[in-house]
């Protein structure tokens, strides 16, 4: 019994000696061993605008930190980034190790280099990727996802537009889809349409995503249009870590449209079009302020005439042609440009406004405005015509009133005979002696009583009497610049100063106001400056030299600063706040 109990205390004494040896061997096993860095990669040749993954694994475990990946970003994309730890013992044999799986994109072509990166004092290997032109993704027999590319035409004129239609057909679920942007050197590109819909192609249903843009040349010569990429994440669930909560269900994907190449064509040589303008269709639209063809003297009329050309940028349209006539005058104001678009291409339109002053009475006639462009599908010269037309000009409202006053006065050879009123001749005896004196007396009396009611009330009138109000100042801010247009219109050059100074003193609430050079400080206008100098030496300088004035370009000046009056106006009736004078006056009145 007692040797029993000695054979069992030895075992177990030899147990615990060798767990103790095993556990010390395992210890320095531990302390000798050295952790390690390595890189690696799932594929070493790729297309431009694929992506592969970079693994970069670290032999322990690690709770803070990863190596320096920026150095990446000079030659790929970082598209994705994920860290993982793993852990196993197995028979004993305990491992642990820390992995970062990067996913890139190159960003060139060529031999592109992965470098080595630094982690805790160790060093991983460098790794060489070829990165090559991406290859078209176009129509494979029962391809699950292929691009078509179509140009409308091989052939253009210089400027004139081409339709290009970039399509994604997919029969597989993809999402986070993206598509990177055409551009297109020497030529300028708009974005027409765009759409999804479905398509059976060879019996199997696929899902289309159809780009369309417009193309307009700058230059004769091939013109070269590069491939776009279209990306997104195709569902695979037996790809690796697609359970991650860390990274989407499935397998990124890229697939690149067809590069195509344009033959631009200069200009016809026998054109002789005052412009290039080469498009499908153009026409010429007018609407007018006044419908009746009858207008006064000096009040303005208003054509708005509008230009469309198919398959032509707004920037495209050239500026109307209207001549200036002794008749009239004209305004032009700044034209309009929009631009419509669609899946048959760009729909351009050009919107010009022009005042035209009558400067005499009678008939006056507008001329035809041509437009001449380039058909492109009968590849021939064209003309847009937009017929002129003849106004009736009336007299201004004063001049009409003369007339009518004049009409009714008496004349010289008249023969009518004005009977006196039958009143007077029984009312014949003359106020004498007494009577006049009582008279004169008592105006005398109602005289100085009522210059004494007029003494009162001028010493305690109100204040806020004196003061313009907004709308009566507007309504003769409008009224006095009508003066100003009728004057420039005319070539009224004494009217015209007068009116200036009389709108400016109500347009700046100046009202001793005396001369064009008081109104050019407050414009602060160099070129009005220069006009009203000119204007001033006109009307008082005693030399024969013969001054120019432009009174267009006073009119057109004195406008704007109209306008940008209103604008003001108009913030300031925004404000409801009452503002108050300031508490204190300024030095320069305080030295008065």
């Amino acid at each position: 019994m007692v040797s029993t109990e000695m054979a069992t205390r030895a075992l177990k004494r030899h147990y615990f000696g060798s767990y103790v040896i095993g556990l010390f061997l395992m210890l320095l096993t531990a302390n000798g061993y050295a952790a390690s860095l390595s890189s690696k990669v799932d594929r070493s040749t790729v297309n431009l605008g694929e992506s592969f993954e970079l693994t970069v694994t670290f032999s322990e475990q690690v709770l803070f930190g990863e190596p320096d990946f920026s150095v990446l970003e000079k030659d790929f994309n970082l598209l994705s980034r994920n860290q993982q730890s793993k852990y196993s013992n197995i028979n004993g044999n305990a491992t642990s190790l820390t992995q970062w799986i990067i996913r890139l994109s190159p960003k060139r072509t060529g031999s592109l280099l992965i470098p080595s990166f630094t982690f805790k004092g160790e060093v991983s290997n460098a790794l060489e990727i070829q990165a090559s032109k991406a290859k078209p993704s176009t129509q494979a027999t029962g391809a699950a996802v292929f691009t078509e590319t179509v140009l409308d035409k091989n052939r253009v004129y210089v400027q004139e537009q081409a339709l290009l239609t970039l399509r994604l057909y997919t029969s597989v679920p993809m999402s986070n889809f993206s598509v990177s942007e055409l551009a297109v050197p020497g030529a300028q590109l708009l974005k027409v349409a765009e759409s999804q819909y479905q398509k059976d192609v060879e019996g199997k249903q696929y899902t289309v995503v159809e780009t369309r843009y417009a193309i307009f040349a700058d230059s004769s010569s091939t013109l070269e249009i590069p491939a776009i990429q279209y990306s997104g994440i195709i569902s695979d669930r037996s790809a690796r870590y697609s359970g991650s909560l860390f990274r989407q269900r499935g397998k990124q994907a890229f697939f690149h449209s067809e590069a195509k190449q344009l033959q631009v064509k200069p200009k016809p040589n026998d054109n002789s079009l005052p412009y290039w303008l080469p498009g499908k269709g153009l026409a010429l639209h007018e609407r007018w302020s006044n419908t009746t063809g009858d207008i006064t003297l000096g009040e303005p009329l208003t054509r708005t005439i509008t230009i469309t050309g198919q398959n032509l940028m707004a920037s495209q349209l050239p500026p109307l042609q209207m001549p200036d006539s002794k008749n009239y005058k004209l305004y032009p104001d700044q034209a309009q440009m929009e631009n419509s678009v669609s899946e048959n291409g760009v729909f351009g339109k050009r919107i010009e406004s022009i005042a035209i002053v009558p400067t005499q009475v009678g008939s006056i006639s507008l001329p035809d405005i041509t437009v001449h462009w380039w058909d492109t599908e009968a590849n021939l010269p064209r003309q847009t015509v937009l017929k002129g037309r003849s106004l009736n000009v009336l007299p201004a409202t004063n001049s009409a009133t003369e007339l009518v006053d004049n009409s009714i006065a008496p004349t010289e050879n008249s023969d009518a005979i004005i009977p006196a009123p039958q009143g007077q001749s029984k009312i014949s005896t003359p106020i004498t002696g007494v009577y006049f004196w009582l008279l004169a007396a008592s105006n005398l009396v109602l005289l100085l009583v009522a210059a004494g009611f007029a003494i009162l009330w001028w010493r305690n009138r109100p204040t806020a009497a004196i003061t313009p109000v907004e709308n009566t100042a507007t309504v003769s801010d409008k009224e006095l610049f009508k003066e100003i247009r009728m004057a420039c219109a005319m070539d009224n050059y004494p009217g015209l100063r007068q009116a200036i100074i009389n709108w400016a003193r109500v347009h700046w609430q100046q009202p001793h106001l005396h001369s064009l050079d008081e109104v050019a400080k407050l414009a602060d206008n160099e070129e009005l400056s220069a006009e009203f100098a000119a204007l001033d030496t006109k009307l008082y300088s005693d030399s024969d030299a013969q001054t120019s004035v432009n009174c267009d370009t006073i009119f057109l000046a004195l406008e704007h600063l109209k306008k940008a009056g209103a604008v003001s106006a108009s913030s300031r009736k925004k404000d409801k706040r009452q503002h108050l004078k300031p508490l204190y006056p300024d030095n320069t009145e305080s030295n008065v």
